[in-house]
């Protein structure tokens, strides 16, 4: 009798928790990240008896979880993915709005200042539009500088984001060290059974660090991971956690160095080696959009105020002198290394504000040379110095140590000190500096045109220069313009064969250059003189207004317009690649997640059908030892007395 009742009863236990297993998924159906635990059974060691095998019973073997690796892993793989492309999206997309809408971005401003440059040049004596040019002028200087502000502020967001999520790596790594001690403590107690739930906390915090970060797990014999960051850096070696660090960086003002601290305290730099997560996200957000976008705009900035002055101090004001500055002036920056240990120096000039690039450069001595290398695509120039390209020069002094840095930045803050210097409405140099006047008493046709100056040095003129035709000016028949009060002459001119139009300039004179044509008249004179009749005079302003169309820069392929154009596209391009992979990954994860839960989820229907089996079998179980009780007490009554 002991048989059967034995039998009863083990069905009856294992039974129970099989009922206990099934209540336990359904009341978990909506606990994320629960994985659907299996009750196994496995028959007892039958019993010899009389020759024969007889059963002993059912016991649990295990209650396991409805587990795949493969998919759990691609869940992780996707979580990474997914975190890079939502910190990706969300600010670049900020990013876009500022740079090309109408209210923040600066091609409407740009538009109005030329708009009220070329009013100016249709009326270079009024007041009124002089002041309105002002007015827009310090509009656009507005503009640019709440742009670069604006950009700077999402910078620091970034940061401020970064440091956060840090600190949430810390903490999602210091309590996965803990679930993995009381894994191992669980398996050990249980002889081997895992602790389903423990393992399942343990997989929901991995999916929440790997959306911060991209990582490794390494999985162990006894159930605890291993977690590795970057190039294999470790975060979690069992139950102790490592923590990751994040300090202002020494070589670039306004980014963050991150690093991961050991037991022994020493600190494994991480940058460049990050891969995935919502904290690469913000990396490279600040280095591919950020940092693009202010040089970009920085750009525009120098390039404008450059070309622009150049032209303005070429013109004259209406107090007959020579234009000033109308943007004021900005200087590129050189940032060394906080661990520098030589006494180099580095300085950089801007020769050609034309063949500029939206880059810095990193500056770095290896010990035997230096290594220049352009951030923005990593091009390489490296010698001894000093270093000219892309407009700019480099300038290397003093005695450098091996590892020293600078970060050179040509534009990058350029866009922050754009500003007007002039105040004055009158000092707008409309006019031309120099003009030609043909003496009345002139009985040929000839003709100047085309007056400019490209030079303020030798200018105003001390003296009025003189152009008289004479037939022989370079001996009997060979004729040509004597030159007096300028530079040595005669001019060749020959009437029959340049009448078309003949091009000359005046080296040093503010390298006057001009263009004479038609038939002269043996004393016909012309007379190049400094301009005293400004306030008629438009010639300069129309110089300034063309700026705007010209195509000065990247190559001689964009207008200071266009220019700004590049950096509104580069943008629109790096927001609509974050968003299609945001939408992408989102896709991709919901897949994911779909093939773990088929697998891992709690069917509801499967459970009640699961309740219903078990529940059968435990009553069958219990008549089981009913019969064996019932059969028990006969036995005893019939032994009895």
């Amino acid at each position: 009798m002991a048989d059967i009742l034995g039998i009863g009863t083990s069905a009856l236990l294992s039974l129970q928790q099989a009922l206990n297993t099934t209540g336990h998924n359904i009341a978990n159906v909506n606990t994320e990240g629960y994985s659907r635990q299996i009750t196994h059974f496995d028959a007892l060691t039958p019993n010899l008896t009389d020759g024969h095998y007889t059963g002993s019973g059912v016991g649990v073997s295990s209650i396991e979880r409805a587990y795949d690796q493969f998919l759990v892993d691609q869940v992780l793989n996707q979580a990474a993915s997914l975190g890079y492309y939502d910190a990706m999206s969300g600010l670049t997309s900020r990013v876009d709005d500022l740079v090309g809408s109408a209210n923040t971005g600066l091609a409407n401003a740009l538009q109005q200042f030329f708009d009220s440059l070329q009013a100016v040049a249709n009326n270079p004596g009024s007041m009124t539009e002089r002041q309105i040019l002002l007015g827009h002028a310090q509009e656009l200087a507005n503009r640019f500088q709440a742009l670069d502000g604006s950009l700077a502020g999402l910078e620091a967001e970034a940061n401020d984001r970064a440091t956060a999520v840090v600190g949430e790596i810390n903490d999602l790594a210091a309590r996965i060290a803990r679930l993995n001690t009381e894994i191992a403590r669980a398996a050990a107690a249980s002889a081997g059974s895992p602790p389903n739930d423990l393992l399942d906390e343990r997989d929901r915090l991995l999916g929440e660090l790997s959306q911060k970060v991209g990582i490794t797990v390494q999985k162990k014999g006894n159930g605890t991971v291993d977690i590795m960051v970057g190039t294999g850096q470790p975060l979690v070696i069992g139950g102790d956690p490592q923590t990751l660090t994040v300090t202002p960086s020494a070589t670039t003002p306004g980014s963050l160095d991150i690093g991961i601290s050991g037991v022994n305290g020493t600190v494994v730099a991480l940058g460049g080696v990050l891969s995935g997560g919502e904290l690469q996200g913000l990396f490279d957000f600040r280095t591919r959009v950020i940092d693009a976008a202010r040089n970009g705009l920085g750009r525009v900035a120098l390039s404008l105020t450059e070309t622009f002055n150049t032209q303005h101090n070429l013109g004259m004001d209406l107090n007959n002198l020579l234009g000033g500055d109308f943007f004021t002036s900005m200087s590129p920056s050189v940032v060394p290394a906080n661990n520098n240990t030589g006494s180099a120096t580095v300085s950089v000039t801007v020769d050609d504000v034309t063949a500029l690039q939206a880059s810095d450069y990193q500056v770095q001595y290896d010990g035997a040379q230096w290594v220049v290398t352009r951030t923005s695509d990593g091009t390489v120039t490296s010698g001894a110095g000093p270093f000219s390209l892309d407009g700019i020069t480099i300038n290397v002094a003093g005695v450098p140590a091996a590892g020293d840095a600078f970060l050179v930045r040509p534009v990058h803050d350029a866009a922050g000190q754009f500003g007007v210097q002039l105040i004055d409405p009158s000092q707008i140099a409309a006019a031309a500096p120099v003009r030609a006047d043909l003496a009345v008493a002139n009985s040929g046709s000839g003709a100047i045109s085309d007056l400019a100056v490209s030079d303020p040095a030798g200018l105003p003129l001390a003296s009025p220069i003189t152009l008289t035709f004479n037939p022989d000016a370079f001996g009997p028949g060979v004729p040509g313009y004597d030159v007096s009060g300028g530079p040595a002459g005669p001019l060749a001119y020959d009437p029959s064969t340049d009448s078309g139009g003949k091009t000359f300039a005046f080296t040093g004179f503010g390298d006057a250059s001009f263009t004479l044509s038609g038939i002269p008249q043996a004393g016909d004179t012309i007379t190049l003189v400094s301009n005293t009749g400004a306030a008629g005079d438009n010639r300069n302003a129309l110089a300034l207004a063309g700026l705007q169309d010209q195509q000065l820069f990247s190559g001689g392929t964009a207008n200071i317009g266009e220019l700004y154009g590049q950096l509104v596209a580069d943008v629109g391009t790096v927001t609509r690649e974050a968003q299609t992979g945001l939408e992408t990954e989102t896709l991709l994860m919901q897949r994911a997640l779909d093939a773990r839960d088929a697998v891992a989820g709690v069917n509801l229907e499967e459970e009640a059908a699961n309740l219903l089996r078990f529940q059968q079998a435990y009553q069958a179980a219990a008549q089981v030892v009913a019969t064996a009780d019932e059969v028990f007490q006969t036995l005893l009554n019939a032994t009895a007395g």
